[in-house]
């Protein structure tokens, strides 16, 4: 059941995104860009409060050999882990972070907002429905949500704005990012058997490195090839996506199901 406890607990990274996103977007069109730094730092000293009051106290684990992020990063299922954290993540966050001017370069129809809300629906779905699946499906919950994320890409670069079917595709990508975060962490807790909090905090640098470097990649190819800067970027995109679909197909024995475990030690 840890797939499915880590997708409850991390369901509030994909719903804070797709709806902290949009609603942080009106707020500074309507009260200008400085009311959402200030919404965010009181929403953020409101959080720490809570988080003094609320959270239990966890003892530490002792730091060994067998435990330290070195020894983590020997193992050679982690690192298949991590290869396809750092694809997927790029992939996504690559033109994610860039969606505004992805919205402008399709001419999409309704604009930043309705494409915002498309993309929110989906990931909302996709987290209840790998909630229920991801612990006996892991590697087709993998392989399917990049093959869909795939697709949305496809989309933008052969219809771009089209109506219907550009908004088909934000709602495909929304499918494909909800179960990110929860898809790669449970696959994690299946390769340790202690120094789960180690492994799951290499893997989470390895997420945030790979925002950084897909973001930069991202920022270079728009001020190098303004014209086509966004497109290659959906290019760039969709390349991860391939090549995570291909790690994750052959990666059976990595990404296992809870099902397996038994069968194959």
């Amino acid at each position: 059941m840890h797939g499915r406890a880590i997708t409850v607990i991390m369901s509030g990274n994909t719903l804070g995104i797709s709806i902290g996103l949009p609603a942080m977007t009106w707020i500074g069109l309507t009260f200008g860009w400085r009311s959402v730094f200030l919404v965010l730092g009181a929403v953020v000293t409101v959080i720490a409060v809570l988080s003094y009051f609320t959270l239990p106290e966890v003892k530490g684990e002792k730091l060994n050999k067998s435990n330290s992020p070195l020894a983590v990063l020997k193992m050679p299922s982690m690192l298949i882990v991590l290869l396809l954290t750092f694809l997927s993540v790029a992939a996504h966050y690559g033109i994610y972070t860039y969606i505004t001017l992805l919205v402008e370069w399709i001419g999409f129809a309704g604009g930043i907002g309705v494409a915002l809300l498309i993309f929110g629906i989906g990931s909302v779905i996709s987290v209840v429905v790998s909630a229920k699946y991801i612990d006996a499906y892991l590697r087709p919950l993998i392989v399917a949500m990049l093959g869909v994320g795939g697709i949305s890409m496809a989309m933008f670069l052969a219809f771009k704005g089209t109506v219907g079917i550009s908004h088909a595709a934000f709602f495909l990508w929304g499918l494909a990012f909800g179960p990110l975060v929860t898809m790669y962490q449970t696959a994690v807790t299946k390769q340790v058997d202690e120094a789960r909090d180690i492994a799951t905090s290499v893997q989470s640098s390895v997420f945030n490195l790979s925002i950084m470097v897909a973001t930069w990649i991202g920022g270079m190819l728009l001020v190098n090839f303004p014209a086509s800067g966004v497109q290659l970027i959906v290019y760039m995109s969709l390349v991860c996506f391939v090549l995570a679909i291909a790690i994750a197909f052959l990666a059976k024995r990595t990404l296992r199901s809870s099902s397996g475990l038994s069968t194959n030690p």
